[in-house]
């Protein structure tokens, strides 16, 4: 006998008794809407679903509805997803029996009740009788409201008792060719060996262009052996489901790998609703313990490849036994899932890639640094600035603020405009973008899902196309090569002339890549905490394992590249050949460094926060720390070089300048109007510190002393060129400039 009703703690919910109090048509219906709570499934007095089929009631009981609708009709099987797809209820057809398996999809996934026989009349006649009962509720609590928000469950009722009455489920696809499943013959490894017992034809019975689950829940076993062949553990059930979890197991695995941690857990759910079967493993010794037994060999690495090997496996004979599989979701995700975790196993295994050619690539040039002469012969004493320009573009598009070649490019939600910055006049204006940035000969754009390329001086398009990233987060441009964008994952290289895509890297496992240029070379940071060394033709010329995942991207100082990378509770920088990825140094940090490092003369400069308290630290070329200072400022400071100081400048906007030994040369107190949140590091340009704060203050560098300032603007970005004018873009995108109209110096 089935029963299928639903909880009675919905009745009671907030939601409801205040549409009740309320009396508003627009009240009921959302608490029509809003009714949550379990279906009980009962066979025989017992709930198969354990309370755990929870959901809105209304669709809930529709897609059951549904899916008993298929069955009827003669399909092989259907599913209903509970709790957003954690639980699901498949049910199966065999002659004029329904099959009902609940499977819970949480990790450890665990088969709830499996096969459990009930008619396929009755089954329907309890789903009709629960809907209805469902609507009769509802109608009572709910006059005049349950029954207009119940309309789509009608709709179900009568696709049922409509549904063509079918003695048997409807064949799947034939049976062809059966091949065993097995082990991959890897001599001296680790294996999982895959055994499927699909009598019934499962398998077959999918029947395309949908994601199904059913038809992968085929009975079997899993038997991990060591390299000698001896058994370690046996996993009977559902070797989906445990090849599901032992992925996900892999993926914790390697991030342990690559944490330098020493021991993980493994659990997989034993058959029926008992415990679980831990896996033990000792990274270090390279040894499994299943179930408090015994330590034996079993490289972790090995493990992690047996389990994806196994993956592939299933996938092929799902796909072999019947090639509509192929289009089952279910199965593509597995069979993606287990190439990238081989890819990943790959380069662990290989550790550190040396470049495969002596051949040296084109030289990062280094950065082009702004003029520190000052303005005028003698002492600085007083700066006056004049309004050039004033253009809101909308909140700010990436980095927002560009200035390259005497043009001021400025990127916003409303609009994307180039502006000379001498006189201030519009050279021209786009509409808004999401990110924008400026190129040799081009500037790109994107915008709504596309890439358009524009010309610098005019603003007309070069090309347009499909945006080939996910997120874009930077462009830049290879020496002599291709323009390259960053995205969720992976680079993209694109022709400067066409925009035609001309490689596509992507890491191993990465979900973040940041990159930076250093000549033909670009430097990109996964956060499988990796970076890789990859050239104009798209190859990956070295690859280098950090101690964990970047802090930033890769930037350029004292003729290398530099990287942050977490490093268990706390840091380390790593500086790398750009060339070879030859490691120059690594410099273990008690801090977590807030920015990029900084070039300061032959010295490399971070900043951070420890419990709060700044931090400011010194590397030398070899990167043996110098010192390490606690300036008296108020969190995380932004530091930039200004000559033999360092400016550091705190969230608040107080300033201190630190000289070569690290001790305070001089120091201004915050203003009364701190700068915005995430205020722009202090601009250096001709001996002048240009800061952010209540305004724009021009400081000398030498002394604090200031010079001049502008008010009325909150800069969020800040950008100074060498004839000391200044361009700056607030939180809303209001971009404003100035230029220097009179300076006066004492001689």
């Amino acid at each position: 006998m089935i029963r299928i009703r639903t909880g009675e703690s919905w009745k009671h919910d907030p939601v409801l008794r205040a549409a009740l109090r309320e009396g508003s048509a627009a009240a009921r219906s959302a608490a029509a809407r809003a009714a949550v709570d379990a279906l009980a499934i009962e066979v025989d007095g017992f709930d198969i679903a354990a309370g755990q089929a929870e959901g809105p009631l209304l669709p809930s009981l529709e897609a059951l509805l549904r899916a008993v609708a298929r069955v009827v009709g003669g399909a092989p099987h259907a599913a209903v997803a509970f709790r957003d797809g954690e639980l699901q209820l498949v049910i199966r057809r065999r002659d004029q029996a329904a099959l009902l398996t609940v499977v819970e999809l949480s990790r450890p996934s665990r088969v709830l009740a499996r096969d459990v026989e009930v008619e396929v009349d009755a089954l329907a006649a309890a789903a009709l009788e629960a809907s209805a009962d469902l609507c009769r509720e509802l109608g009572a609590l709910l006059p005049s409201v349950g029954e207009r928000e119940a309309r789509r469950l009608h709709a179900a009722e009568r696709a049922l008792r409509g549904a063509p009455s079918s003695s048997r489920a409807r064949p799947g696809a034939r049976r062809s060719t059966w091949p065993d499943a097995r082990a991959p013959r890897r001599a001296g490894r680790v294996t999982l060996a895959l055994k499927l017992e699909d009598d019934e034809g499962q398998l077959d019975a999918y029947e395309g262009s949908r994601p199904d689950l059913g038809s992968l829940l085929v009975p079997g076993r899993l038997v991990l052996r060591s390299a000698t062949g001896a058994p370690l553990a046996a996993f009977p059930g559902i070797p989906f489901l445990a090849l599901r979890d032992l992925g996900a197991g892999v993926d914790r695995l390697l991030t342990a790998m690559r944490a330098g941690e020493r021991t993980l857990e493994l659990a997989l759910a034993r058959p029926g609703r008992g415990g679980v079967t831990t896996l033990a493993l000792d990274l270090a010794q390279g040894t499994v313990s299943v179930g408090g037994g015994a330590a034996e060999p079993c490289p972790p690495l090995e493990l992690a490849r047996a389990v994806a090997d196994a993956a592939r496996e299933l996938v092929r004979v799902a796909r072999a036994r019947n090639p509509r599989q192929a289009e089952n979701a279910h199965v593509a995700e597995l069979e993606a899932a287990a190439a990238d975790r081989l890819a990943q196993i790959e380069e662990l295994a290989e550790g550190d890639r040396a470049p495969a050619t002596a051949a040296a690539p084109i030289p990062a040039p280094a950065p082009r640094p702004v003029s520190q002469r000052p303005l005028g012969s003698g002492r600085l004493r007083r700066v006056a600035f004049r309004r050039t320009f004033e253009l809101d573009v909308g909140a700010p598009a990436g980095e927002g603020l560009h200035a390259r070649g005497g043009v001021v490019l400025v990127s916003g939600a409303a609009a994307v405009a180039a502006i000379e910055r001498a006189s201030g006049r519009v050279l021209w204006r786009a509409p808004g973008a999401e990110h924008a940035a400026a190129l040799p000969g081009a500037v790109l754009v994107a915008r709504a899902g596309e890439l358009d390329a524009l010309a610098p001086r005019s603003g007309r398009r070069l090309w347009s196309r499909p945006l080939p990233v996910r997120a874009l987060s930077s462009a830049f441009a290879l020496a002599h090569g291709p323009f390259v964008l960053s995205g969720a994952g992976a680079l993209v290289a694109l022709d400067p002339g066409t925009g035609r895509t001309l490689w596509r890297f992507e890491p191993p496992g990465a979900a973040r890549v940041a990159a930076a240029p250093f000549g033909g070379i670009a430097a990109a940071a996964s956060d499988t905490g990796a970076i890789y060394g990859v050239d104009a033709a798209g190859r990956t010329v070295w690859r280098v394992r950090l101690q964990g995942p970047p802090l930033h991207a890769p930037v350029h100082a004292l003729g290398i590249a530099l990287v942050s990378c977490a490093a268990g509770a706390a840091a380390a920088t790593i500086a790398l050949d750009p060339a070879t990825g030859v490691r120059r140094f690594e410099a273990p940090l008690d801090f977590a460094p807030s920015a990029p490092p900084v070039a300061w003369g032959r010295r490399v400069a971070l900043a951070g926060a420890v419990a709060g308290d700044p931090v400011v630290a010194v590397l030398g070329e070899d990167g043996a720390r110098a010192w390490t200072v606690a300036p008296p400022l108020a969190g995380a400071p932004a530091i930039a070089a200004a000559g033999p100081l360092l400016v550091a400048l705190d969230p608040e906007g107080a300033l201190v300048a630190l000289g070569r030994d690290g001790s305070s040369r001089w120091s201004r107190p915050a203003p009364k109007e701190p700068p915005p949140a995430g205020a722009t590091a202090p601009a250096i340009a001709r001996a002048t510190v240009v800061v952010a704060g209540d305004g724009i203050a021009a400081l000398d560098a030498r002394t604090g002393e200031l010079l001049g300032a502008v008010s009325g603007v909150a800069p969020a970005r800040l950008a100074v060129d060498a004839a000391l004018g200044v361009a700056a873009m607030d939180a809303d995108g209001l971009t404003t400039g100035w230029r220097v109209a009179t300076h006066l110096s004492l001689v």
